[in-house]
């Protein structure tokens, strides 16, 4: 395709991806179209840019400008597909004075990390062991985001640090 439809069809498909990001946490195999759709969209401007030396300031700048927001809404896209999951689980902290452990359920999963509800106050970046009532699995894993949803309560997402079979269905 030649640089003039390249450009246009990134456009266009980097505004319909912007548009539809509310969609991104669905489907599986859609995350992983969107995410190779972007990764392509910035190695071919960044290969275009730089293998045609007779591209105009204006294209160079189109390509850059492509490039920049492929790589912003890759980014954002998941590195494993979500799937509401509610697995039993064990959680708790060994932080120095202020250790824990509550049963709970995940809310959703992914291969990387799990949504779920918690009682105790965490923060981010404390790590959590995190162990599978029904296999008595453990793996460790990182609080990435909190949030209240009631009095006691909160929503966390917690990212696996060692990624194993813990988190098979």
């Amino acid at each position: 395709m030649c640089l003039e439809h390249f450009i246009a069809a990134c456009y266009e498909k980097l505004e319909a991806l912007s548009k539809n990001r509310h969609l991104w946490f669905v489907d599986g195999t859609a995350c992983e179209s969107m995410g190779n759709i972007l990764q392509e969209c910035v190695q071919r401007a960044g290969d275009l840019s730089q293998q045609n030396s007779v591209i105009s300031n204006l294209d160079r700048a189109r390509l850059l400008d492509i490039a920049l927001w492929a790589a912003e809404l890759g980014r954002q896209v998941r590195r494993s597909p979500r799937s509401t999951l509610a697995i039993h689980i064990r959680v708790s902290s060994e932080k120095p004075g202020q250790c824990w452990e509550e049963e709970t359920h995940t809310l959703d999963m992914s291969r990387h990390g799990a949504r779920l509800r918690c009682r105790h106050a965490v923060e981010n970046a404390d790590t959590l062991k995190v162990v599978r009532i029904d296999t008595g699995k453990q793996m460790e894993a990182r609080v990435v985001w909190q949030r209240r949803i009631a009095a006691g309560n909160q929503e966390i997402g917690i990212e696996f640090i060692k990624v194993g079979d813990t988190t098979d269905q």
